[in-house]
């Protein structure tokens, strides 16, 4: 994605970490998955939420995971994604993220 690109200097910036928010509870689905936890090999089907680490949302809870690691290289066990919804169920959820280095969206 060329906007994203330019957003990072094109890779300069990255994300340290996320705090993810759920705001509601799924019933059916819609965890956040992390296929590559425990060392993994990379996944070869991103759908496939049945390997890994998922966490299930739960109205108030809040994860925390980083991107990069202690040295600042992309950490790529911290690989994520949405799993589906069940039929008839909404997700809401919110994320703050912390970069490696201010993007400039405030004043300082």
């Amino acid at each position: 994605n060329e906007d994203m690109q330019r957003l990072t200097t094109h890779g300069l910036f990255n994300r340290l970490a996320t705090v993810f928010f759920y705001l509601t509870t799924v019933n059916v689905g819609g965890h956040t998955n992390f296929p590559r936890a425990g060392g993994l090999p990379q996944p070869h089907d991103f759908f496939d939420c049945s390997r890994g680490l998922s966490v299930a949302p739960k109205e108030g809870r809040i994860i925390i995971f980083y991107s990069l690691d202690a040295a600042g290289y992309i950490d790529y066990y911290s690989l994520h994604g949405g799993c589906d919804v069940g039929s008839g169920e909404t997700k809401w959820s919110a994320n703050k993220w912390i970069w490696n280095t201010p993007m400039g969206y405030t004043k300082d």
